[in-house]
């Protein structure tokens, strides 16, 4: 090359010819991040928690008679009587035979068992709840979120209420289960899930509210939101038609749907029902005051939670049935609530989250603390004292009858009832969320007295115990002077053996 000549540029160097590899391989999916918000995990967290806030319930001490009286129905089962005919009450079935399935599992009547049961119960609706927040917010944190919030606020009320194993709590998560299906617009199986809720608590029904309107909402074409909500009440009615059948139409139609008009009826009493509601509710808020503000916070996305608003006007029209505002009504408006107070807390702050937390853990940790420090009432040591006699004095296949209300009797002296009633306000119309002493025959429960001197004459009891004279649970109002029905019965076929802390005691002549 000649000096000051253009260089001339090399050509550039070919590239290999590459084979065509075909249709290119899938992406292999990027690794998921592993979350301890969810799986196993999970499962182990809300159950620390849930034994925590219910160290009260985890003893064979009855905090509430609802125990004692489906601990005494348990019994009459497994001896082989029939429900709705040898034990009644205005109850659906599922809880008494789950009662009798524990016993006979733990070869034991103590509560212990149906207790962590009811443990169960509230782990597993916390799990389905974490779900359905995951699902609905997007976020695996919104899972713990939403169970912690449910658990908290299932120990945050009296220990009679909330440290109990009752009918509520083996509901929440039925119910739970069911408006979630009803949410993946799955409306055979929502209705399926929320007829057996019913036959645990009646009021489970009330999720057919929420449930309704997901199936409609659905799809805009008239003909498949009629086949929607027909699977829905399809699948709702199938276990309700087959229980029925299972105990007898008559019976059991009666005993849990129709034959409750005096335990409804208010009868005068508006007055003392709406000051029972409002104090009743003013304590539920102010124990779960976290979680209910929360919700309220919640308000400004209403549109994007109709579902769930709605949910809680159910609840709330649930807790109302009857107008007796027992404190474990009030169970309901926990799953909905814990939803929507899910929401504020997504993006909260560390700050704003510890805060949350002293809210909910101070009420739980009061609640906790009296439950476990509570003394024993008059009632329970009255009961203590009338079981010793009644072991004492009256043969293991012998019954007993006890006028008045403590079916505490029953079940801890592991003695019969002589009728198939375990406590006589089916008689007497007496019952808790009313005043005593407006009780009396005329709130009795249709062909109650009828069934009670049948079962009179087929058992006549080898001890009466009479509460009246003692006072217990306002039995002062239940007086044999003012039912003279059982009255002259006991003067006929009766005689005073003995007095226990005031509870008089009849034997036969």
């Amino acid at each position: 090359m000649c000096p000051g000549a253009d260089p001339v540029a090399a050509p550039p160097a070919a590239r290999p010819v590459e084979a065509d590899p075909g249709p290119h391989p899938p992406l292999a999916p990027a690794p998921r991040r592993w979350s301890w918000t969810r799986g196993p995990l999970l499962v182990l967290v809300f159950a620390v928690v849930a034994v925590a806030v219910h160290v009260p319930s985890l003893s064979n001490r009855s905090f509430n008679s609802d125990e004692a009286y489906a601990a005494t129905q348990a019994q009459v089962l497994n001896r082989g009587g029939r429900l709705y005919t040898d034990t009644v009450d205005r109850k659906p079935p599922v809880v008494p035979y789950l009662y009798a399935a524990t016993f006979r599992v733990t070869g034991s009547d103590n509560l212990l068992g149906v207790r962590i049961l009811a443990l169960v119960a509230d782990v597993l609706t916390a799990l389905l709840l974490a779900g359905e927040a995951r699902r609905r917010f997007g976020r695996d944190h919104a899972g713990l979120i939403a169970g912690l919030l449910f658990l908290g606020s299932s120990a945050a009320f009296y220990a009679t209420d909330f440290q109990t194993a009752n009918f509520e709590v083996f509901m929440l998560p039925l119910m739970v289960a069911g408006f979630v299906l009803a949410v993946r617009h799955r409306p055979l199986a929502a209705g399926l899930v929320l007829g057996v809720a019913t036959l645990t608590k009646q009021t489970a029904a009330m999720t057919l509210l929420p449930a309704a309107w997901l199936a409609w909402q659905a799809t805009p074409a008239l003909r498949d939101r009629a086949r929607r909500l027909s699977l829905l009440g399809a699948g709702f009615a199938a276990p309700i038609v087959a229980a029925a059948l299972a105990f007898g139409i008559h019976n059991f139609v009666t005993w849990v749907f129709t034959g409750n008009g005096g335990y409804l009826s208010l009868g005068g009493t508006l007055g003392y029902v709406v000051h029972l509601g409002v104090r009743q509710t003013l304590w539920f808020v102010l124990a779960n005051v976290a979680v209910v503000g929360l919700a309220v916070v919640a308000l400004r996305h209403r549109r994007d939670d109709i579902d769930l608003w709605l949910w809680v006007a159910s609840a709330v029209l649930a807790v109302a049935t009857g107008l007796r505002f027992f404190g474990h009504y009030y169970l309901q408006l926990l799953p909905p609530l814990a939803l929507l107070a899910t929401r504020p807390l997504l993006h909260a702050s560390k700050r704003t989250l510890a805060a949350v937390a002293v809210a909910v853990a101070v009420p739980v940790g009061f609640f906790v603390h009296q439950g476990l420090n509570s003394h024993r009432s008059r009632t329970e040591l009255v009961t203590q004292d009338l079981v010793a006699y009644v072991r004492r004095t009256v043969a293991p296949n012998e019954r007993i009858l006890v006028w008045g209300h403590l079916p505490e009797v029953y079940w801890e002296s592991g003695r019969a009832p002589a009728t198939r009633f375990a406590t006589t306000e089916f008689l007497t119309g007496q019952s808790g969320g009313r005043p005593p002493s407006l009780a009396g025959m005329q709130d009795a429960a249709p062909g109650a007295w009828a069934d009670f001197e049948t079962d009179l004459r087929a058992h006549p009891p080898a001890l009466v115990l009479d509460l009246a004279p003692a006072n217990i649970r306002n039995s002062r109002y239940e007086s044999l002077s003012r039912f003279p029905r059982f009255g002259d019965y006991l003067k006929l076929h009766d005689r005073v053996v003995a007095i226990i802390d005031n509870v008089v005691a009849y034997a036969p002549r």
